[in-house]
């Protein structure tokens, strides 16, 4: 058992917490001083684990006086044990505020104040069976973090924001109490708040008791016994009134809930919280009980701070309307993810925030349904592939993310977009069954990458090795496109169909492993059809898929349960219209449709081929390219418009690679153009139908480019280095055929005088249909017994090959 050398916490010691309060200093001046670095006393372990404090705080009771004008008194009463034998001194973190005493049951303690650093000297060297208490008592101004978020406000509303932005360590509990501020010292809290007026202070916890001091001054005591870090303690203090209900749990208990503001918001913020209980209801389906001994949000001027059941909420986003409650269902999701598990390192903050925000995501799909989710994460997922290394000015990992970073894009809506991932990769039922078994496990502890991958590894039953080392202990992106597929005959209803597949990456990533990607297949109608996910991994690999039809043509990931560098937009066009293209930046219009047609339309953010036909003449885009899916009926006519900017802005910077110099060649706007290639196995080929247009500069770099004749096939951005290419042939050729479309043959037209080769028909995956020599300027070119479709003409000769150009074949 531990020696107790103090008294225990106790009505007798209640009662001297609010002598002392009564009697504070009020008198107290303080210079308010920022700085930026932590104590720097206990750096983190070898390999970024963090260091344990010398001494386990148990329990902390703040007493505070909330009566003076711009500053605030009080003192801090903290129980701990110590980690070690011949522990003499107790470091703790305490920021611009003034130390005028520490004490113990023996009297007064000596201590040192330094910076953000308060040293304290036991008075003798304790060990691990010895259970210490001592009260520090403080006064000042407290400060606010330089960023405009964190610290203690005061005002006609006085609150604390726990993080800080700017500041470093982040966790900023040490703002307004002296505290162990980190991510992995937990402990029990009470609040002895003293107000006067009509201000009221609300805290963690519950409210114990309401003790009159004489006048209109009261003292409130509040306490919550679940653990937590410094930066969730908190406490607001105004002429509050509460506005209660009660859920009931899964496990059968009815916690309280309340919604605290100024009367005069309270109407707005019962509006604004309509969906809370949904919230509530859903968060505990997905990921199991909530653990916490009440629900309570308050309204505070700055905000969305998840204080453990006492969120400060900003009032200017609980207006009556429900535009934020996505907001509200984020600070609710800590209390699973930040609060009820906390990341070790602050480096590994897509624990609380990121999984916070996905948690924001499936409260929307619950409440709204499927198609509300589905937009919010491909809207967030275009916005990470596109520039979330930009806005964090580069690419990062999840699991050590640069602490200037931490409250980032990547670790938001990266880590959102990655959770997305995991559940695809997991499927429902086994991403329920391992994050419910996970919270429950560390439930009130710290967490770090390694124990989250390695308990899902555990309980799911799979291998989440690879998707940790793609994902979240690397930076970048993978994008997988079809290469092409081989058909095999019918066997039994179905069309076995070998599926070769290339990766390639966006940013510094090494290639993904074994990645659950849906493969879906189109019949020549049209139809779709979904195979169960099959793996994909490497630079090159294959899977073979049983549709019951023979394909023409094959997408990946169209269901998007995967997060790629890939963006798509889909839809089924039977009219005139625009295909609403907000995700895949390619607009389509449909001036005629004879039959209904889906169309897929993917914007695959990463370098294209470099291959084309006319060798040297074109840079092609490292940034993007484009793939249009769609099995296009006789007398379809679309077109097509691309949007380009090269600028380094953020709302710009989609073609910043391909708008630069080139090897001595320099970059103008005007040589711009589209390339297209039926498939992936042909090379690119110049546009033979499009419409620059600069919009009123050629130096600005940004514009549009037409198509005025969208087929099926592949797009991609280029620009023109040179007026001729190596090839004598590409050279000097200029190809024509006639008509386009076509149904039993075709003319093809060149210029070249002894042409002396093949003309090649490939079909959208690049396999050889036919061919015939060509000797003459003019060649017809039958086309009996090929099936409608789109195809390449390509002309060979003497090992060099030339797109003639796109085919449309109709019946």
């Amino acid at each position: 058992m531990h020696d107790i050398r103090i008294l225990r916490r106790s009505i007798p010691l209640l009662l001297t917490f609010v002598t002392l309060l009564v009697t504070s200093a009020t008198d107290a001046q303080h210079d308010c001083k920022t700085t930026k670095q932590g104590s720097g006393l206990f750096q983190a372990k070898a390999g970024g684990a963090p260091a344990l404090w010398p001494l386990d705080i148990l329990h902390q009771v703040i007493a505070l006086d909330l009566t003076m004008a711009n500053t605030i008194a009080g003192h801090c009463t903290i129980i701990a044990v110590p980690r070690a034998e011949g522990t003499s001194n107790f470091p703790l973190d305490l920021l611009t505020l003034t130390v005028d005493s520490v004490t113990d049951i023996n009297g007064n303690l000596t201590f040192t104040q330094s910076g953000e650093v308060l040293d304290i000297d036991l008075g003798g060297s304790f060990g691990t069976n010895d259970t210490l208490e001592l009260t520090v008592h403080y006064q000042g101004d407290p400060t606010t973090d330089v960023s405009g978020f964190g610290g203690f406000y005061m005002g006609t509303i006085m609150y604390n924001l726990g993080v800080a932005f700017t500041s470093i360590p982040h966790s900023y509990g040490r703002a307004w109490f002296p505290c162990v501020d980190n991510f992995t010292e937990r402990n029990s809290y009470e609040f002895l708040i003293k107000t006067r007026g009509a201000n009221r202070s609300w805290c963690n916890g519950t409210l114990l008791s309401e003790i009159p001091l004489g006048g209109d001054t009261i003292l409130l005591h509040w306490s919550i016994a679940e653990t937590m870090p410094s930066y969730l303690a908190s406490v607001a203090a105004s002429n509050y009134v509460p506005v209660h209900d009660q859920y009931m749990s899964t496990t059968g208990a009815m916690i309280p809930v309340e919604l605290v503001a100024r009367a005069q918001d309270t109407t707005a913020m019962k509006n604004s919280f309509l969906h809370l209980p949904d919230a509530f209801s859903h968060f505990e389906e997905w990921f199991g009980p909530y653990r916490w001994n009440k629900v309570g949000y308050v309204l505070t001027p700055q905000g969305a701070m998840e204080h453990a059941t006492s969120i400060h909420y900003p009032s200017s986003i609980a207006d009556g309307s429900l535009q934020y409650e996505d907001i509200m269902a984020h600070e609710l999701a800590h209390h699973w993810f930040g609060d009820l598990v906390t990341c070790d390192r602050a480096e590994e903050m897509y624990i609380n925030e990121g999984f916070a925000e996905y948690l924001s995501y499936l409260f929307l799909e619950d409440v709204y349904g499927r198609e509300r989710y589905m937009t919010t994460v491909k809207k967030n997922h275009r916005a990470m592939v596109h520039r979330a290394h930009i806005l964090d000015e580069d690419w990062l990992t999840l699991s050590d993310i640069p602490q200037q970073w931490t409250y980032g894009e990547h670790v938001y809506n990266k880590g959102a977009d990655v959770a997305h991932a995991l559940r695809g990769y997991l499927g429902d039922a086994l991403f329920v069954q391992g994050f419910t078994s996970f919270l429950e496990t560390y439930a009130f502890q710290s967490v770090n990458t390694s124990l989250l991958r390695d308990h899902l590894t555990q309980e799911t039953g799979m291998d989440m090795t690879d998707f940790f080392n793609d994902y979240i202990d690397q930076p970048g992106w993978a994008a997988f496109e079809v290469d092409s597929f081989r058909v095999e005959q019918v066997v039994g209803g179905v069309w076995p169909t070998n599926v070769f597949v290339e990766q390639k990456q966006r940013g510094p990533s090494s290639p993904y492993n074994n990645v659950p990607i849906t493969v879906t297949c189109y019949d020549v109608n049209g139809a779709g059809w979904d195979s169960p996910q099959q793996l994909f991994g490497g630079t090159n690999s294959s899977a073979i898929v049983l549709p019951p039809f023979e394909p023409v043509a094959v997408v990946l990931n169209a269901d998007e349960l995967i997060s790629l560098a890939i963006t798509l937009d889909a839809d089924t066009m039977e009219s005139p219209g625009i295909l609403n293209s907000v995700n895949s930046d390619l607009r389509v219009t449909v001036a005629n449709m004879p039959t209904p047609t889906p169309i897929v339309v993917q914007e695959y953010w990463v370098a294209a081929d470099p291959e084309v036909d006319e060798t040297f003449a074109f840079v092609v885009s490292p940034d993007r390219y484009w793939r249009v899916t769609a099995q296009l009926p006789v007398g379809a006519e679309l077109t097509g418009r691309i949007n380009y900017d090269g600028r380094d802005i953020i709302s710009g910077a989609l073609d910043i690679g391909l708008m630069n110099d080139y090897n001595g060649v320099a970059f103008t706007e005007d040589s711009l153009v589209v390339l297209y290639r039926p498939s992936a196995r042909v090379a690119w080929t110049l546009h033979p139908d499009q419409t620059l247009n600069t919009i009123g500069s050629a130096t600005n770099k940004t514009g549009r480019i037409d198509i005025n004749d969208l087929q099926a096939g592949e797009y991609t951005l280029a620009w023109r280095k040179s007026a001729v290419s190596v090839s004598e042939n590409a050279r000097e050729a200029v190809w024509s055929i006639f008509p386009n479309p076509a149904t039993n043959r075709v003319l093809v037209r060149t210029d070249m005088n002894s042409p002396n080769g093949v003309i090649e028909l490939l079909d959208q995956r690049g396999a050889l249909i036919r061919q015939l020599t060509i000797s003459e300027n003019v060649l017809v070119f039958p086309l009996e017994g090929v099936s409608a479709g789109t195809y390449m003409l390509r002309f060979a000769s003497k090992g060099t090959r030339t797109n003639v150009g796109p085919l449309v074949i109709t019946e």
